[in-house]
């Protein structure tokens, strides 16, 4: 007959313990209802880039 050792946590207890902590840590939430990023940073970076050179022709041309 086989025995659980009573120092094992079983499968339960260790899923249960899981639960707890990621709600605690907040790391529970649905994948699907968080909103990914609409533009990357690259994204960012180059039209930061752009931006930047539109804004010094207008102002070499106005000057």
């Amino acid at each position: 007959m086989k025995t659980e050792d009573p120092t094992r946590p079983t499968v339960s207890n260790v899923d249960a313990q899981n639960r707890h902590l990621a709600q605690q840590a907040g790391l529970d939430q649905d994948l699907e209802s968080q909103v990914p990023a609409r533009y990357g940073s690259f994204t960012v970076t180059t039209l930061g880039v752009i931006l930047v050179v539109l804004l010094a022709i207008a102002v070499w041309m106005v000057f």
